[in-house]
């Protein structure tokens, strides 16, 4: 079921990804990972390959949200949740769970914090009228003078610092069938043409392990913010 806030359908893929030293240690310590996160039934699907432990929600893949933890990260995943607390508040808890294990800790040299967010608005307009709407908004109308009125596909990618963190905000129109190659996931949705956000939001300094919870909340909140100013200027 998509994400829907005010009678507008938005379909969403979150990313976590904690990066750390890498961990000696961890290549012996993989069955035990995978028997203590099954165990404290925080997933009960997995896989071992050799520097990765992988979790699944279903028997052999993820149908909503999974996790991976390997000898230098650890990513929590959830596609398409049904409200926008959903994913900080299972990220939140399976790193609370995990790190309370007596046996097996990561290093304590944290290199990346990361929660990126790919979103799609489908519409009912056509690609063309998306990309005259988002052309319109980000250039001003003295960009004709340089390339003309002939622009067929609008595409953005900004560099910014929000706050803490930085951020790497990428988008632009999507054609019907196209926005599916962007997603690990299928979504009836995804035959409509409309807009694809890629927000992605990074530390990489000052990390503990103690921080991480509150950088989790506070990067999912300034996402949705900056999605609800597209929303409002956008208007597909």
């Amino acid at each position: 079921m998509p994400l829907k806030e005010r009678e507008k359908i938005l379909i969403v893929e979150h990313i976590f990804e904690l990066r750390h030293d890498a961990s000696g240690s961890f290549i012996d310590m993989k069955g035990y990972i995978a028997d203590y996160v099954r165990d404290n039934e925080m997933f009960l699907h997995w896989r071992i390959d050799p520097n990765l432990v992988s979790f699944f929600d279903a028997n052999d893949h993820i149908e909503k949200e999974g996790a991976f933890i390997g000898y230098k990260s650890i990513s929590y995943v959830v596609y398409n949740p049904d409200t926008r607390n959903y994913f900080p508040d299972r990220t939140r808890s399976f790193l609370k769970k995990f790190f309370q294990n007596n046996r097996y800790t990561i290093p304590k040299k944290l290199s990346r914090f990361g929660m990126r967010t790919k979103i799609f608005f489908p519409s009912e307009k056509t690609f063309e009228e998306i990309n005259r709407i988002v052309f319109n908004v980000f250039y001003a109308e003295k960009v004709k003078e340089l390339i003309g009125e002939k622009e067929k596909d609008v595409q953005f990618i900004f560099d910014l610092r929000e706050e803490q963190f930085d951020l790497r905000l990428a988008g632009g129109p999507i054609h019907q069938n196209e926005v599916g190659n962007y997603f690990s996931f299928k979504s009836k949705h995804f035959e409509n043409s409309g807009f694809f956000l890629d927000v992605d939001y990074s530390k990489s300094h000052d990390l503990t392990q103690d921080s991480i919870p509150n950088l989790i909340s506070k990067s999912v909140e300034l996402m949705w913010s900056m999605v609800g100013k597209f929303e409002n200027q956008l208007g597909i």
